[in-house]
Formats: structure tokens, sequence, C-alpha cells
């Protein structure tokens, strides 16, 4: 700066003038290193408190998919089956892995796809039931679950839909549409409302 200084006296300039300018540029400067300054503090604390949402969100994540699994389990211990569920967060996948032998004489698991009807409609109400544990929700309805099951099937699922309902500590509505007879579940649990619709009607002269 000094030697620009210096040119400008040789060049005939007002020394004043330029000394006004240093001054006026090294002031600019100042408050631009600390503006600079302030942004990086606070660039790092926003980097830390991301670093620290993931961190959070990254463990509750893996809490929720514990507590699905492990009421997942538990729903499925009714009928007396284990399995477990196999959750990839990366890949975006679920995996429902059973074993259906009531015996206890093995330990293989299937995939679900290789169950029978009644089998996986029973898994499917379990993981369903496993869901509603972990989420908040005021209404909750199920559609025709129960078609591919026998009798025994369906009065195990029913009992524990009709569990998870009653346990319920959050005031919610279950809604279950089912072609089936369930006249007698107003008797075993309180606070159930059932409404049966009408037959359809058919127009038998179009057939004659």
């Amino acid at each position: 700066m000094e030697a620009r200084i210096q040119k400008g006296t040789k060049s005939s300039l007002n020394v004043e003038d330029v000394t006004r300018r240093y001054h006026e540029a090294k002031r600019k400067y100042e408050e631009i290193k600390k503006s600079l300054s302030t942004l990086k503090g606070f660039s790092g604390k926003l980097g830390a408190t991301l670093s620290e949402r993931q961190d959070t969100y990254f463990r509750f994540r893996k809490e929720i998919t514990l507590r699905m699994n492990f009421f997942f389990i538990m729903n499925l211990s009714q009928r007396g089956y284990t399995g477990k569920l196999i959750v990839d967060h990366d890949k975006r996948q679920l995996k429902m892995k059973l074993n259906v032998d009531t015996s206890g004489t093995s330990e293989e698991t299937y995939d679900v796809r290789t169950l029978s009807g009644g089998e996986r409609s029973f898994s499917t109400v379990c993981f369903i039931c496993s869901l509603w544990n972990i989420m908040e929700s005021p209404f909750r309805a199920l559609d025709e679950f129960d078609v591919f099951m026998d009798l025994y099937n369906r009065r195990i699922t029913m009992n524990l839909l009709m569990e998870h309902a009653s346990q319920s500590s959050k005031p919610r509505q279950y809604i279950f549409f089912t072609p089936q007879d369930m006249s007698t579940l107003s008797k075993k649990f309180k606070n159930i409302k059932i409404l049966q619709l009408a037959p359809p009607e058919r127009n038998n002269d179009a057939d004659a």
C-alpha cells in the first residue's frame, strides 16, 4: 500500500485522497472478515445440529423397528407361530420370515409367499397390528381380512384384533369389514357395535 501511495504521489495524485481510500478499503475488509467469521461459526453450529438430528433419527428408526419386530413376534405367538421382520432401510425393503410349525420340531423359517392363504392372512394381520403399535392414527380399518382363513384362524385373529382395540390407551376407532358372522363378539367384548348389512338383491327374472 505504501508503494501505491508513493506511486500516487509521483503521479500527482492527492495523498490525502489515497489515504482515505486506503482506510475505507481496510474498513470494508475488516467488516467482510468479521461477517465471514460469523458465517463460519453459524455453519459449524448448523452442521453440528444436523449431525445430532441425523443421529437421533437413526436411533429412533432403529428403536421403532425393534418395537415393531417385538410386537410382530408377540402377535404370532397367539397362533403358536414364530418369525421375524427383516427391514433394510437402505434398500427400503421389508421381508417377513415365519415358522408355522406349532410342534416346535423345526426352526426353519419360510417366506410368507410360500404359506397357505390362511397362514398368510393371519401373518398379515399380525404385521398390521405391530404397525398399529408404533403409529398414531385415530382411525384404523381392515377390509375382508379373514376371507381365506379357516374357523380356527379366524377366531384367533378376531380375538387378537379385539384385544388390541380394547387395550388401546388412547381414543381410537376400529372398523372391520367381514362377510363372516360376528354376532358372538358382542357377548365377549364390550364397547363394540356390529352393523350387519342386508344381503344384496338378486334379479332372478333376468336369469329365467
